[in-house]
């Protein structure tokens, strides 16, 4: 059978149903007693819209009175008189700041981007010489893997 058939077999079945008057009526008017629930009457809701309406208001307080409003700053602006006066004390020493590198970082950070040209023409020198340099354990690895000595 196909889907047709089921539908006005279904259609002829549902014509016949009828409800009585008495009843119909009982449920309308037992209907018109229901009313829905306002969604604004949840507890919940005020709670958070007066949460939300102090915070709003603490962070207007702070835009308003905050002093860098009335002396025209902009953020990241500073005059040359406040960096000479106190923000360079601030500053950590340059000392501080960069790493000690040997005298081989420049080679190795090279040869750690994948850049061998310039190991292999030191490790040359370093084999055709007989001077007391030699390479570092770590770079004299990587050049025995990568490198080879031309005549």
């Amino acid at each position: 059978m196909n889907s047709n058939h089921w539908e006005s077999s279904y259609r002829r079945a549902a014509g016949r149903i009828h409800s009585p008057k008495p009843l119909d009526e009982k449920v309308l008017s037992g209907l018109k007693g229901i009313k829905p629930i306002k969604p604004s009457a949840a507890p919940g809701n005020r709670l958070l819209s007066k949460v939300a309406s102090g915070f709003s208001a603490v962070a207007l307080a702070i835009v308003l009175l905050h002093p860098a409003q009335y002396i025209g700053a902009a953020p990241g602006q500073l005059t040359p008189q406040d960096k000479a006066s106190g923000l360079d004390r601030y500053r950590p020493k340059p000392s501080l700041i960069t790493p000690k590198t040997d005298a081989w970082h420049g080679l190795r950070t090279e040869v750690e981007a994948g850049n061998y040209i310039e190991l292999c023409a030191q490790w040359r020198r370093v084999q055709r010489s007989s001077g007391s340099e030699q390479l570092p354990a770590d770079l004299t690895a990587k050049a025995r893997q990568h490198c080879r000595i031309l005549p």
